[in-house]
């Protein structure tokens, strides 16, 4: 597998950074078992059609080499979950994730109130290959 060089790009209280990585593909291998997490707000908001937002949600904590994949199906009759994060930046499955947010978008016009229901994650345990290599941080 061959390496290469990236930008990671986060955001900091100077504003956007990118640092320098040199990275692998990774392969890795997916157990038979699987468990749900839910998504949960942790706060009211009012949200109109279209609208992309950020809602805080009930913490989620995975251990590491678990993989998160949103379930399909959305149990929110006003929104679905695009994505979740955890506010720290990049979120390597080589480490402990604290997911903090999901990334909203809105079908409909209403209002999302603390404790709805909102999604659906898919945590599968995963094994990585012998060739895995960490990603490698480079200095300018």
């Amino acid at each position: 597998m061959e390496s290469q060089t990236i930008q990671i790009v986060s955001l900091s209280e100077q504003g956007l950074e990118r640092s320098k990585v040199k990275v692998a593909p990774y392969e890795f291998t997916i157990a038979t078992r699987a468990k749900w997490e839910i998504i949960v707000a942790d706060e009211d908001m009012t949200i109109a059609k279209g609208a992309f937002e950020k809602i805080r949600i009930k913490e989620i904590k995975l251990q590491h080499d678990l993989l998160a994949l949103l379930c399909a199906f959305s149990p929110h009759v006003l929104v679905s979950v695009v994505r979740v994060g955890s506010g720290d930046g990049v979120a390597p499955v080589e480490v402990d994730r604290c997911i903090k947010s999901a990334y909203i978008l809105a079908q409909d016009t209403g209002e999302i109130k603390e404790g709805d229901l909102l999604g659906v994650l898919n945590i599968l345990p995963i094994m990585f290959t012998r060739e895995a290599k960490k990603p490698v941080a480079i200095k300018d």
